[in-house]
């Protein structure tokens, strides 16, 4: 079989094996390198790529990447996975979303795919992940978070033809009842819209919050459903799950508050909204209230503000709009 190297990961054979990948250099000389995980079969198969931490702080992804590999044997699978679970390595070891040592704007690693050997140190990291993930993977998932541990969302990349289908797959083998079928028109500079484009299906899966702001039974949930994306490729053996029908919307609006102070969310993730909804209640530092806050469009919550404190302009809520279950 065909050599398949990320970094000083490198599987001729079924196999585990575990290296580094040199994305940059740290102020002091010094290389700044990211964990790589590659799980090869028996037998020639998909390359499913699996990327945690994009934004440092969103640590979700990166247990439900370990699960998932706890569990995998390279006797039993057919294909091979790559796992990259921590990608922002700077950012991670500060529990940020950006990493301490860009100095520009622009400094959202998934926002600058598929990056620049020559450019800002955002934009080289991205050319040295997705340098590799371009050549040889078949299938990408991508794992976030947002603000509160019940988080439950997911976006396949919805480009038509053969990709958007298997992109589409993705998403229905991991079964997420909140899913935005995502346009080339939004996400620019992701890693799932450039490998779409790039003929690699790709979903980005919302899990939890960031931080510590996730549970175990997400963790075990996520590497769950991760399996079933291997069983529906064929990776595995094993009937896939049907999760049934999905709640698919039309695309998503960020509402920002347009006042701070003490703030008490009054709805949960998942739950479905109408114009004029209320969100949350606020108070003042007496303990008074002071005023409702409510949602300016109708339908489901994707992620919302966990107080206790917010300021004017941070996200509110963040709402999937026009649901319809297919």
């Amino acid at each position: 079989m065909k050599e398949i190297r990320v970094g000083t990961a490198s599987a001729k054979s079924a196999c585990r094996k575990i290296g580094t990948l040199r994305i940059g250099t740290l102020p002091d000389g010094s290389a700044m390198e990211i964990p790589v995980v590659i799980i090869r079969g028996k037998q020639p198969g998909p390359v499913l790529w699996l990327n945690g931490c994009v934004h440092g702080n969103e640590y979700c992804g990166t247990f439900i990447i370990h699960e998932l590999l706890a569990r995998l044997k390279p006797a039993s699978l057919q294909g091979t996975v790559v796992a990259l679970p921590v990608l922002n390595i700077t950012a991670f070891q500060k529990g940020q979303r950006m990493s301490p040592f860009e100095g520009f704007a622009g400094g959202d690693l998934n926002r600058n795919f598929p990056g620049d050997a020559n450019g800002t140190l955002t934009q080289q990291m991205a050319h040295a992940i997705y340098a590799p993930l371009k050549k040889q993977a078949t299938h990408l998932v991508d794992f976030h978070t947002a603000m509160t541990e019940d988080v439950r969302w997911a976006l396949f990349a919805a480009v038509g033809g053969k990709i958007g289908a298997e992109s589409e797959r993705l998403a229905r083998a991991f079964g997420y009842s909140s899913t935005l079928p995502a346009p080339p028109t939004i996400l620019g500079g992701s890693a799932m819209m450039t490998a779409a484009a790039d003929g690699i299906a790709a979903l980005i899966v919302e899990c939890g919050g960031k931080g510590p702001a996730f549970t175990p039974e997400a963790v075990k949930d996520g590497g769950e459903r991760l399996m079933n994306v291997l069983r529906a490729l064929g990776m595995v053996k094993g009937k896939p799950r049907d999760y049934g029908k999905l709640n698919y919307f039309s695309n998503f609006a960020w509402v920002h508050a347009t006042k701070g102070g003490l703030f008490q969310r009054s709805v949960a993730c998942g739950e479905r909204i109408e114009p004029g909804s209320v969100l949350g209640q606020f108070f003042d530092l007496h303990g008074r209230p002071n005023g409702d806050a409510r949602a300016p469009k109708g339908g489901i919550v994707l992620a919302i503000h966990p107080g206790p404190m917010i300021g004017t302009g941070e996200t509110l809520v963040h709402i999937g709009l026009d649901p319809r279950e297919v």
